[in-house]
């Protein structure tokens, strides 16, 4: 029995607490959003081989000749029938081979849509991830800056002289106190919202996330620029000028007829059953096919002029990212080589000269500093991760 609690225990702690890879794969294999996508592929592979078939024939019975003085009689005259007929249209060649281009197409568009959203769904779980870590720094940030005033405040009620100024400073810490509280509170409230939405977007039951966040060096814009044309959404954009292309072709041999064949067998109670063969076609005099043919072409110069509008785009956002990417990163060097080190250098000169209550107050005072500088540094941090997964998804990246 305890074999069995230590078995769903170690389950749930999986379940609930895991790293960022994990829970991307989990996402993109269960995720119902995508499932419904990959529903759509199916419908439309039975759209393909709808495409092979004939159109439904026509099966119709036919009396004719009713003498209205003898309604039941059928043998008063040769033109007295009884018939059974057949009627099939026949597509014109390559219609049906055109047809099936089309809705390949079609599935392809669909399979870009699939693959369009598993990046966007990828990019949501990394944003809301690393936003996740960036609030989980500044909640351990609020409460060394909580003690720090609890600190100061027994400092000053212990050191500071009778006074208005030593009630000042008291009231003015204790109001400085309240403040930290009321922002870790909101913190809090947010850091909850960011795991119910992650929650959501991995499709599990999520309390906490593990994230890598290591700033490195960036690769260089042309190396990202490169890779752009792997962007989900502009390649379902070059799908979608093959869809029209397929569609202008089946919209072409519209405007050639369909032949449809009627065989008919007549039944005379009297005299001699016959067979009665006819052969026609639709005609395509009304000019309606060209039309929608032209149509059709419009729509090709539509969807080469939106594909190339879009890839403008792309490049202007990845432009956009990538600086921001960049200026994420060098607010992180500033911090961490330099301000850090540097206030760090100070407070250990600070530290050997610890004589007084009022030297202990200004030291906290420049401890809570380097709190404010390591939460600027956590912020450009996540901020650099954040613009990384932009520019991931901007490139086509589900990993």
């Amino acid at each position: 029995m305890l074999r069995i609690i230590i078995i769903l225990f170690a389950l749930m702690s999986y379940a609930q607490s895991q790293n960022l890879e994990t829970i991307i794969s989990h996402a993109l294999s269960t995720h119902n959003s995508l499932k419904a996508i990959e529903q759509r592929l199916k419908v439309v592979d039975d759209s393909i081989e709808l495409t092979q078939h004939f159109t439904n024939p026509t099966l119709s019975l036919s009396v004719g000749d009713i003498q209205l003085d003898d309604l039941t009689n059928r043998s008063i005259e040769p033109m007295q029938f009884t018939s059974l007929t057949f009627q099939q249209k026949i597509p014109y060649f390559g219609k049906r081979a055109a047809n099936a281009s089309l809705a390949k197409a079609q599935k392809d568009v669909v399979y870009g849509s699939l693959e369009e959203a598993k990046v966007a769904l990828v990019k949501e779980i990394k944003l809301t991830a690393y936003t996740i870590w960036e609030v989980k720094q500044k909640l351990q940030v609020v409460d060394k800056k909580i003690d720090l005033i609890k600190q100061s405040i027994e400092l000053h009620t212990i050191y500071s002289s009778s006074g208005d100024s030593a009630m000042m400073d008291i009231t003015t810490s204790k109001l400085r106190f309240l403040e930290f509280k009321i922002a870790k509170s909101k913190i809090k409230s947010t850091f909850d919202s960011l795991l119910k939405r992650l929650s959501y977007l991995s499709n599990q039951d999520i309390t906490s996330v593990e994230s890598h966040v290591d700033p490195k060096e960036p690769k260089t814009f042309d190396e990202y620029f490169s890779e752009l044309q792997n962007n989900q959404s502009y390649k379902k954009e070059l799908v979608k000028i093959k869809e029209k292309n397929s569609l202008v072709k089946v919209r072409d041999l519209a405007s050639k007829i369909d032949p449809f064949v009627s065989v008919g067998y007549f039944y005379r109670e009297a005299f001699a059953d016959y067979v009665n063969i006819t052969v026609g076609a639709s005609l395509p005099i009304y000019g309606s096919e060209s039309i929608e043919s032209e149509q059709a072409r419009k729509e090709v110069l539509q969807a080469q002029l939106q594909s190339s509008d879009l890839y403008e785009k792309l490049s202007s956002d990845l432009a956009v990212s990538y600086s921001n990417l960049q200026s994420s990163y060098e607010i992180y060097q500033i911090i961490a080589t330099q301000s850090i080190p540097e206030i760090d250098h100070m407070l250990e000169l600070s530290s050997t000269m610890l004589k007084n209550g009022k030297n202990l107050i200004l030291f906290l005072n420049m401890q809570e500093n380097k709190l404010s500088l390591e939460e600027k540094k956590y912020m450009a941090m996540a901020s650099y991760k954040r613009y990384e997964a932009q520019i991931q998804a901007l490139v086509g990246e589900t990993k």
